[in-house]
């Protein structure tokens, strides 16, 4: 399909529009604490219980009767373990005839194993060194909202707060359907006129890391009837999907056009390189996306859409990749009409500053092996000097930047 300038949009457009016109179908599980970890909540989960049930000690230490020290730092030498005191460690329960807790810091045992006091030994009063009933947590309190990641520690506060099983937003489900007459499986050893299919490697790993399932198709040859039953396959079983190659102006690119001739909304290209004739559709509410075969462009679709599209459908956020500043080593020129994003290999110096070197995106390993991050070089800006500094969305963690 031919890229219509006038026609296409921004990569924020885009992405906005097509949230607005898409209505998910999202359904809700229960899972196990165990298997809960990166999931999102799918309602409020509210304490079952108070924590203390009854009360407990907030120290290690010995419960007493607060009675006993109204006149001061009392004689122990009679004291009885169990009648005059007992044993009150940090979270234990004791027994009720015992209104407070001296903590073990405060005094020492004897020979007899009484509790000899400090001197010094401030005012003790019924309540002292005791966590109430619900102190921890109150049974009905908000542990976590809706729409949140769990973390493993807000797992384990929802087991604090009574609860051995969780109500999370199922995995949207992403169809993969990668297609190309020339195509092979990864695996095969390719001969002339073959290309390795990878993408559905990437695509599988993003989905799974953005909190989705990815079910991937077998090759779908450049076959019009092919490609429609590969659709309507996908069309009942999947949330988002995603058809890989045939975008463009080829002879044998008929996605984009099946895709204009079926949606309820279309929309071809967006004015970022890599990735330009990226198709965005509608289909009985279902997004299917078109995205360029290549690696780099099949990357930045994911990036931005897929990536989107799945946050969406779990009501989250999209997080932020991390950034640094740095400097350019070169000049770059671009064509004005369009954002550019490239691939920078970073730098670190001495004054802990960064400079950053744009790779080859004809060389895919170092494209992506030696990537340290990107830049995104806007609409409307033609030429960057050397030495002018860009922000740089990290591919890698920081700490791995020399």
């Amino acid at each position: 399909m031919k890229f219509d300038y006038e026609k296409a949009s921004t990569r924020e457009f885009a992405l906005k529009e097509l949230c607005e016109l898409w209505s998910p179908k999202r359904e809700i599980e229960h899972v196990s604490l165990d298997e809960a970890f990166d999931r999102i909540t799918a309602q409020d989960v509210f304490a079952q219980y108070n924590l203390p049930v009854t009360r407990s000690s907030r120290f290690d230490g010995i419960g007493v009767k607060s009675e006993n020290f109204k006149d001061g730092v009392p004689n122990t030498s009679a004291w009885k373990r169990g009648q005059d005191f007992c044993q009150a460690d940090t979270g234990d329960d004791f027994p009720d005839e015992f209104d407070a807790v001296v903590a073990r810091e405060q005094f020492e045992f004897n020979e007899n194993q009484e509790p000899v006091f400090e001197d010094n030994l401030e005012p003790v009063f019924a309540g002292d060194g005791i966590n109430p009933s619900g102190a921890t947590i109150k049974k009905g309190e908000l542990v976590i909202p809706a729409h949140y990641r769990l973390t493993p520690e807000y797992v384990a506060l929802c087991a604090v707060g009574g609860h051995a099983t969780l109500p999370v937003l199922k995995k949207p489900v992403v169809a993969f359907i990668p297609t190309g007459s020339e195509l092979i499986p990864w695996g095969s050893a390719p001969k002339r006129g073959q290309n390795i299919e990878a993408n559905s490697l990437m695509v599988r790993g993003f989905v799974e890391a953005w909190g989705g399932r990815c079910i991937s198709y077998p090759v779908v040859s450049d076959d019009p009837d092919l490609l429609e039953d590969a659709l309507d396959r996908a069309l009942e079983i999947a949330d988002i999907i995603f058809i890989n190659g045939g975008s463009s102006r080829g002879e044998e690119d008929f996605n984009s056009e099946m895709l204009k001739r079926r949606a309820s909304h279309f929309r071809h290209g967006v004015r970022t390189v890599p990735g330009r004739p990226v198709g965005m559709s509608i289909i009985e509410n279902t997004p299917v996306i078109n995205i360029p075969g290549p690696v780099g462009a099949a990357f930045l679709c994911c990036d931005w859409l897929l990536r989107g599209l799945l946050a969406y459908y779990l009501a989250s956020a999209v997080p932020n990749r991390p950034s640094v500043r740095a400097k350019l080593s070169h000049d770059i020129n671009k064509k004005k009409a369009f954002e550019r994003v490239l691939r920078v290999k970073l730098k670190k110096l001495e004054d802990e500053s960064f400079v950053c070197t744009p790779l080859k995106a004809s060389a895919i390993v170092e494209n992506i092996f030696e990537a340290d991050g990107m830049v995104a070089v806007p609409i409307g800006v033609d030429f960057v000097a050397e030495g002018e500094e860009l922000e740089v969305l990290l591919l890698k963690p920081l700490d791995a930047i020399k």
